[in-house]
């Protein structure tokens, strides 16, 4: 779907809506008018109909986490649907020569389906009329802030410009949602749905089609005028217009029952005048029966209802003198069973009240032994302290037996994602939301695997345990895996980021300068394999990549070859590993203006898009990756792009 219709959208605000099918039915039963989306299919409703699913189909929302963007005219989810379909211009108009208005009226006149547009080189703005069931909804985007205007204010504004006017002829689908889950209450989606305004949304456009194909016939068997075929959609000032003009129609009969044409200007044919008879709730059979009765039908009538009156009124009379003996008993009765119903109310209060006060004391005993819990983990977590403080300080006493640079060392190191105890808390429990990010660093082990003996290693001066924690890839390691999730739950950009978000809980390995093989497709030379080396890489359980990382530990600002150079490789890795998920480029200074620019370059619609993912690098419809930007300072990272 296009990029500044997806920016747009994204302006709108959002709304809360439950995950998968229960959520399209909540937006379709509460009359939803807006857009709703997974982060990558995308679907726009007027009144809790959907009226167009575009990147996808809807079955892609099916167990998927949604966004809900509410429109802030009836106009727009129209418009972008139109639009995003695509349509035919039908023709071009100069507003001096057709002004609007005219060409207004023959569009709502003759049941237009499209918008017209008037935006090529117009410099105070862009400005829309959306055509549908026989209305016109204008709308306008006004100014340097693109300042929305709608209804009359947008159409005067549109009428007053000078420009060529470009008609538009466009549809929409309504799409069938997938089958309502089981117990959830039924929608108005199975009939048609009009708005406040009086639009019409047919059940699906291919019918709607179908019932304008069919030859209308008026009040003598003949074809009906085209436009009275096509006014399938009464709104209520055509209503009252065809009721006045059956009344003077009925007014000018004749003596002998033939009655005259009267020309009002509605449209000719036998289908509008049975269509007012359907309205009215009066149809053929029943004036057949009105006109056929004869007066002395009715003069019995008349007497046999007299009759019947005379015989109900000595029967009230006698149903009073029995109601006045029963006053006494019933209101003896009416007592009893009112106190019968208050006794059953105070019964049922006392049974909430027991179950609250049985609910309080689980709680209150869930917490002394949560309580008992922490105490023993506390003290378990001193003694490990006091122990690895004495083994630091013996490790420093003792003279290793090999020394080796920090860029051996870490090439043949390995980490693993190990847990104190998994029931405590995982990575996975904190994507949930069930553990605080204190439970989880408590719980979380970052253990190494080494190709040399690391008890006799020296690195830098230091045992090279104490130099491994220290380094900023084992670092970015503990801060991507303890830190990251939660800052983008409290953001809120999970939709966003679902990519990168949806991965870090299935890290199971980091290899520490590490290496990827890949396969890459040559259109001349076929498939080529290459290996592709990062500072970190992040990988599952299965071995497959998940996040890459190249580190910058100069004083100097990151540069542009920097980001180039990650970006290139990880788009290797994305093309050939559907699971490759964020490339990070981490520097201890600060990224200068060049940089920034190339990333901006490299992500869809740019860094301050508000597009449905954030600094996203797509390279098709299912790969492609996050790139992120980050900052280490003080034993700290700090995610630079995208901004949360």
């Amino acid at each position: 779907m296009d990029g500044e219709i997806l920016d747009a959208v994204a302006e709108w605000g959002t709304r809360p809506v439950a995950d998968g099918v229960s959520g399209l039915y909540e937006l379709a039963d509460g009359e939803f008018t807006g857009a709703v989306s997974d982060g990558t299919t995308w679907a726009f409703v007027l009144n809790g109909r959907f009226v167009g699913v575009f990147d996808g189909v809807v079955e892609d929302f099916e167990d998927a986490s949604l966004t809900a963007y509410t429109a802030p005219d009836l106009s727009l989810p129209l418009l972008y649907a139109m639009q995003a379909r695509g349509g035919e211009v039908r023709g071009q108009y100069y507003s001096n020569d057709t002004p609007l208005s005219e060409l207004d009226d023959t569009l709502s006149s003759g049941k237009f389906v499209g918008y017209v547009e008037l935006s090529e080189n117009v410099l105070s703005g862009d400005y829309y009329v959306v055509y549908y069931g026989g209305r016109a909804l204008p709308v306008a985007f006004v100014g340097n802030n693109r300042r929305l205007l709608s209804g009359d204010e947008a159409f005067e504004r549109a009428a007053d410009e000078v420009g060529i006017y470009s008609v538009v002829d466009a549809d929409i689908e309504v799409v069938d949602l997938p089958e309502r889950p089981e117990g959830a209450a039924a929608s108005k989606s199975e009939s048609d749905s009009t708005d406040e305004s009086g639009v019409v949304i047919a059940p699906d456009a291919d019918d709607e089609a179908a019932t304008e194909s069919e030859p209308a016939t008026d009040a003598d068997g003949g074809a009906a005028s085209g436009d009275a075929a096509a006014a399938s959609t009464v709104t209520d000032d055509e209503v009252t217009s065809k009721s006045a003009s059956t009344t003077d129609a009925d007014d000018a009969a004749d003596g002998d029952g033939a009655t005259e044409a009267v020309d009002d200007g509605a449209p000719s044919g036998g289908d509008d005048f049975e269509s007012l008879g359907e309205l009215s709730g009066v149809d053929d059979t029943e004036a057949d029966t009105v006109e056929s009765a004869s007066p002395a039908d009715t003069d019995d009538a008349e007497a046999e209802t007299d009759h019947s009156s005379s015989d109900d009124v000595a029967t009230d009379a006698d149903a009073t003198d029995e109601a006045v003996g029963g006053t006494e008993a019933e209101a003896t009765s009416g007592d009893r069973d009112r106190l019968h119903r208050e006794l059953d109310a105070a019964r049922e209060r006392i049974a909430e009240l027991e179950t609250e006060r049985d609910r309080i004391a689980g709680e209150r005993d869930d917490l002394r032994a949560e309580a008992d819990r922490l105490r023993e983990r506390v003290a378990e977590l001193e003694e490990a302290v006091e122990r690895l403080e004495a083994e630091s300080a013996d490790d420093a006493e003792a003279s290793p037996d090999r020394t080796l640079d920090p860029d051996e060392a870490l090439s043949g190191t390995n980490l693993f994602v190990r847990y104190a105890d998994k029931a405590d808390g995982t990575v996975e429990r904190a994507a949930e939301g069930r553990i605080s990010a204190a439970e989880l660093r408590d719980n979380l082990r970052l253990e190494y695997h080494t190709e040399f003996e690391s008890e006799s290693v020296s690195v830098d001066g230091r045992p090279f345990e104490a130099f491994l924690r220290a380094t900023p890839e084992h670092q970015f390691a503990e801060w991507l895996l303890t830190a990251v999730v939660y800052e983008i739950r409290q953001t809120d950009t999970r939709a966003e980021l679902s990519k990168l978000y949806e991965a870090i809980e299935n890290v199971d390995r980091i290899d520490l300068d590490g290496e990827v093989d890949v396969t890459v497709e040559d259109g001349e030379s076929g498939a080529e394999s290459t290996t592709v080396t990062f500072d970190v890489v992040f990988r599952d359980k299965m071995g497959d990549p998940l996040f890459a990382a190249a580190f910058d530990d100069s004083r100097e600002p990151t540069r542009a070859g920097a980001i180039r150079s990650l970006v290139d490789g990880a788009r290797s890795v994305s093309q050939a590993v559907e699971a490759f998920a964020a490339a990070f480029v981490v520097t201890t200074s600060f990224f200068d203006a060049n940089a920034m620019e190339v990333a901006i370059d490299a992500t869809r619609g740019g860094l301050f898009s508000r597009s449905s993912r954030k600094s996203y690098v797509k390279l098709s419809r299912k790969s492609g990756f996050h790139l992120c930007l980050v900052e280490a300072r003080d034993e700290d990272f700090f995610l630079t792009v995208p901004e949360l």
